[in-house]
């Protein structure tokens, strides 16, 4: 009969301490991610916000353009008074404003307030941007002018 102490046994498997090291390391490393990611992961709800709150600006401003050229097409003269009314009337919403504004011979521009010029300044501030200087979002901003270039130029369909 054999010895039992001189037959060379083969084990196949982990060892309990092996299984226990790898457990005990994956959750140090589980705990290390998670205390870097969780940031990240909590606040990856504001840019789809952000994106959903200019792509809706961007909307009102086409249609403040689209409004313009119809009302610079049918009566030039009251084009501007006509946009300046319907912001003054909440049609594109809370977040946008008017001023009237003139430039002086250096180019730097004059707030004229409610005193019609011939040029209307309109922004237009995402609805989610409570700063404007925010991460790079600033509002929009678009100057309108209350006559054409030339007489004759052609009626732009918008």
């Amino acid at each position: 009969m054999k010895d039992l102490k001189s037959q060379k046994i083969d084990s196949k498997g982990f060892t309990l301490v092996e299984i226990i090291v790898t457990i005990i390391a994956a959750g140090i490393l589980g705990a290390i991610f998670v205390q870097l990611m969780g940031t990240a992961l909590n606040s990856s709800w504001n840019a789809v916000e952000i994106v959903r709150d200019e792509s809706g600006s961007e909307g009102t401003m086409e249609e403040i353009i689209a409004d313009y050229v119809a009302a610079i097409n049918s009566d030039p003269t009251g084009a501007l008074a006509n946009i300046q009314s319907k912001i003054t009337n909440k049609d594109y919403g809370d977040n946008t404003t008017w001023t009237y504004i003139e430039f002086d011979a250096s180019g730097a521009e004059i707030d004229r307030g409610a005193s019609p010029t011939d040029n209307l300044k309109v922004v237009l501030q995402a609805s989610g941007q409570v700063v404007p200087a925010i991460a790079g979002r600033y509002p929009m901003t678009i100057i309108l002018t209350n006559s054409r270039r030339n007489t004759g130029d052609q009626v732009v369909v918008y």
